[in-house]
């Protein structure tokens, strides 16, 4: 833990000194520079030290240690330029802002929680235990990123690695499997910081763009993933960082706008959506002297981002590696299936993350306290008594948002899906958990009813604004991106109930825009209540990791506190429980194991909580007679091609066996 902080320290000292050197020209984008620049470290250290399978925690804490004194070095030749000062006060108008102050304690306290979650409980969930994590664990066991000979899963080699090189970094430096949330934790962070910095590029005072970049903070899959080992929110900020400093005209910044680029492309494909944002605002870009070098910029960090596909072609002659075992994901421009898409994602933006059961009714409750504290602490007037009444139901319209989703809008897509003859998609059809919009996971989850009524109202109003000329033309962009974002995943991906992640970056620019409701009292006290109650209710219903505390629902729910390693790691698949409990209890800590599983399967368990144990890959079709390692986990399929001469069923359950090595009769390793 000691390590992994002194470590922490020199790449925010390293990132900060760069972007002082560079002269970064407020203290806002100056930290979101020392962030880009900090993750450009990570993803530049490991691939370095790749090259000579020395990806170990002695180097890479001495490779941290090497670039903050070059980093020092750097400065001090520029002169010691100094840092961007900071206000010594904070603004009276954020004082003021009585619902902002509310916003920022409950956002407080949530990331607090979240916290906590990330440093005491282990990572879960299907992505991160089937290749997020074990990509990152498999590359620090051979000193090297890189492809991973016989991967039970090709998403373990064909997607771009840049979230899963920051993770195994955090792995490789700590020997702590929990501290890999901290690298969401922080994307989460930079994606507000640099919502706070557009906001005040469009005019939007401090109070109102920093009430804007805390509210992104409660919505339900920002705050779900910020405790998570997934990648959605990582990519997003990279995304968000190029927006902030592609405005700028100096080369410096252009810089910082190519690495974020890069950084971005070479994390996770949506990022290809967000080059076409980045490539619009250039466009517009008001001075007009300045748009070949932002084109060349966001250019240059593509094709640098996209290495990774070339090392997909060299391994496997495709730009896009082996997708065989990926299902199919895209569909450009293929009606049926864009039609279904389209509607499925409507549908799916009215989230109700965490309202399970009677929970639901804390909105009426909220709504009740608003109105009533609107009525009673301003003059009675008739207009003010209207508000106040406006508030409360603005406040309670989830109860409405559930209705038109479970009556409405699922029913609906059923139909659609069986009008157009099924074309390929995933509707969940018998999953309540996946297909239900009260469900709080860090894959399933949407932005709640904020996100949804924020996205649409301050759309609607801001675009009045810039009509008027009350509002900066510039504003357009936050205003069209949602609905472009929306009409190029549904034109080009297939639908399934997950895709709610992939619009982190467009609603993060629409939140640009949300620090307007601080121009009237009743939606910013709206706002902030709703906002309140989604972050309880989702963080207490939350799958991956439930609280197990009851509110108004009284049915009983497990705790993540109360649990162990083997039983958080097999809540998203509890037929696992029995393999990972063996695992952790009955498999000695320094003991090697061997995995023979198919796709979709967890493989990260196996290493162990601090990554112990040597982990061996069998391939396809191997009887395992050969295999080095003590013991080996082979699911159900895998267990029959086995070598039962050399290996002893130690454990047999629904969903795979565990096996001990014989050494006698056995062929020699």
């Amino acid at each position: 833990m000691l390590a992994g902080a002194i470590v922490l320290l020199l790449l925010v000292g390293t990132g900060l000194l760069i972007g002082t050197t560079l002269r970064v020209p407020t203290a806002p984008e100056l930290v979101l520079s020392g962030y880009v620049v900090a993750f450009a470290e990570v993803i530049g250290l490991c691939l370095f030290l790749s090259l000579f399978d020395l990806m170990t925690r002695t180097a890479l804490i001495a490779g941290t240690v090497l670039l903050f004194l070059a980093a020092v070095a750097l400065w001090l030749s520029a002169g010691r330029p100094r840092f961007p000062s900071l206000e010594r006060r904070v603004p009276i108008d954020v004082w003021r802002s009585r619902p902002l102050l509310a916003t920022c304690t409950a956002s407080a306290l949530a990331l607090a929680y979240v916290v906590a979650l990330i440093v005491v409980t282990p990572p879960n969930g299907w992505d991160p235990l089937n290749y997020h994590l074990s990509r990152a664990a498999f590359w620090l066991q051979s000193g090297h990123v890189g492809y991973i000979d016989a991967a039970y899963d090709q998403r373990l080699n064909f997607n771009p690695p840049n979230g899963e090189i920051g993770f195994a970094f955090a792995l490789g430096v700590t020997r702590q499997e929990t501290f890999v949330g901290f690298v969401q934790f922080f994307g989460a962070l930079a994606c507000s910081l640099a919502i706070f910095c557009l906001a005040r590029r469009l005019g939007l005072g401090r109070a109102e763009a920093l009430f804007g970049s805390v509210l992104f903070l409660t919505l339900p899959i920002v705050l779900l993933q910020s405790s998570g080992a997934k990648n959605d929110i990582v990519v997003a900020s990279f995304v968000l960082a190029a927006c902030v400093f592609v405005l700028r005209p100096s080369h410096r910044e252009l810089g910082l706008a190519s690495i974020a680029t890069a950084l971005a492309i070479g994390t996770k494909f949506t990022a290809a959506y967000g080059l076409a944002i980045l490539l619009a605002l250039a466009l517009v870009a008001p001075r007009r002297e300045g748009r070949t070098r932002q084109v060349a910029a966001i250019a240059l960090g593509a094709i640098a981002g996209s290495y990774w596909y070339l090392v997909n072609a060299i391994e496997t002659g495709h730009l896009l590696g082996d997708q065989s075992n990926a299902g199919r994901l895209t569909a450009p421009l293929h009606p049926r299936e864009n039609l279904l898409a389209g509607y499925g994602l409507a549908v799916d933006t009215l989230d109700l993350s965490g309202a399970q059961g009677r929970d639901l009714l804390l909105y009426v409750v909220a709504a009740v306290i608003v109105a009533l504290g609107l009525a009673l602490f301003a003059e009675r007037t008739r207009r003010n008594t209207r508000c106040a009444l406006g508030a409360g139901l603005i406040v309670a319209s989830p109860l409405i948002l559930l209705v038109l989703s479970t009556r409405l809008g699922r029913p609906s897509l059923i139909r659609l899906y069986d009008w157009l003859g099924k074309p390929d998609g995933y509707l969940a059809v018998g999953d309540d958990v996946a297909s239900s919009p009260r469900t709080a996971s860090d894959t399933a989850s949407w932005f709640g009813p904020l996100g949804f009524l924020l996205v649409v109202g301050v759309g609607i109003v801001a675009f009045a604004m810039v009509r008027k000329g009350s509002l900066a033309r510039a504003a357009g962009m936050a205003i069209a991106v949602p609905l472009t974002w929306f009409a190029l995943v549904g034109l080009t991906l297939t639908y399934h109930p997950w895709q709610g992640r992939f619009f982190i970056v467009p609603v993060a620019l629409s939140a640009v825009l949300w620090g307007l409701m601080l121009r009237s009292r009743a939606t910013a006290w709206s706002a902030a209540a709703i906002a309140a109650v989604t972050m309880l209710l989702t963080l207490d219903h939350y799958v991956e990791k439930p609280s197990g505390l009851r509110l108004l629902e009284r049915a009983p729910t497990a705790s993540v506190w109360q649990m162990k390693r083997w039983q958080v790691q097999s809540e998203h698949d509890p037929a696992l429980a029995p393999i990972f409990q063996f695992l952790d209890e009955k498999v000695p800590e320094n003991d090697s194991i061997a995995l023979a599983l198919g796709p979709n399967e967890f493989g990260f368990p196996a290493f162990g909580p601090h990554l112990q144990r040597r982990v061996e890959l069998v391939p396809f079709g191997s009887s395992a007679s050969t295999v080095s390692a003590r013991w080996l986990l082979a699911d159900p399929r895998r267990s029959a091609e086995l070598d039962s001469s050399c290996w002893h069923r130690a454990l047999l359950s629904e969903r795979g066996s565990v096996f001990r090595r014989e050494r006698s009769g056995c062929p020699s390793a």
